[in-house]
């Protein structure tokens, strides 16, 4: 599973996804967490919400500290989960959850 990070210093959830200077893309399974490519973004803010979805179109979950109503219902009509956390969250400790919880589901050799 893929999971998108809006961040800006590309360690922490720390950005709202519509204003996100950086959305940091990490492939994640029961065997650990890779990242698998950062889309960086104009500080003009000139990359509009339908740019930012696009850029991560593949993924199922991403998380931001805050969403309006409107890029919510964006990313819903895609398929994508948005997800909130708070302002400082390492990204590191919420890829550690997911891949705890794939290696939960995991069948018994």
């Amino acid at each position: 599973m893929k999971i998108a990070f809006a961040t800006g210093d590309g360690v922490h959830v720390n950005e709202q996804f519509r204003r996100a200077s950086q959305l940091a893309v990490y492939e994640v399974s029961a065997a650990g967490f890779r990242l698998v490519r950062v889309c960086t973004f104009a500080e003009d803010r000139s990359v509009k919400t339908d740019q930012r979805i696009q850029a991560i179109a593949d993924v199922a979950i991403v998380y931001g500290v805050a969403y309006g109503p409107s890029s919510v219902l964006r990313l819903a009509r895609r398929g994508l989960r948005p997800a909130t956390t708070p302002a400082g969250t390492p990204i590191e400790s919420v890829l550690r959850t997911f891949v705890e919880a794939a290696r939960d589901a995991a069948p018994a050799p």
